[in-house]
């Protein structure tokens, strides 16, 4: 199980740097080839590397993972972006139109968030 993402490349978006580093070493841990960022705008200029984005939903200064998501989408060549966050009840109309690969509530068990990262890159049929 430990290289159930090998070679996969993640880039992180998470604006705290605690959690930033958690999802590093978990994501890691599973193989994964982790780029760690802190805000929309350098998700944004990692994306053309990535095979996958992970992102929490409000990030400073100002973009979040909607914005994030709308752009990404944008791009020649669009990866798909899975939302982890501990969005509140104000955020929930908004999300439920945004087409994000996957909509995760924090705090998510390691296991978890790979098993929806590869089912993402490697939907089984």
């Amino acid at each position: 199980m430990a290289d159930r993402l090998a070679g996969i490349r993640v880039v992180v978006v998470e604006d705290h740097g605690d959690s930033r580093e958690i999802l590093e070493q978990m994501l890691g841990f599973y193989g994964a080839l982790v780029t760690t960022v802190s805000t929309a705008l350098d998700a944004l200029a990692a994306a053309p590397d990535a095979d996958i984005i992970v992102t929490d939903f409000a990030l400073p200064p100002g973009e979040d993972g909607v914005w994030l998501l709308e752009q990404v989408n944008r791009q020649p060549r669009p990866v798909p972006v899975v939302l982890v966050s501990g969005y509140h009840e104000h955020q929930v109309a908004r999300l439920a139109a945004a087409p994000f690969a996957r909509k995760l509530l924090k705090p998510i068990e390691p296991e978890r968030l790979c098993k929806e990262i590869a089912e993402v890159i490697c939907p089984t049929v």
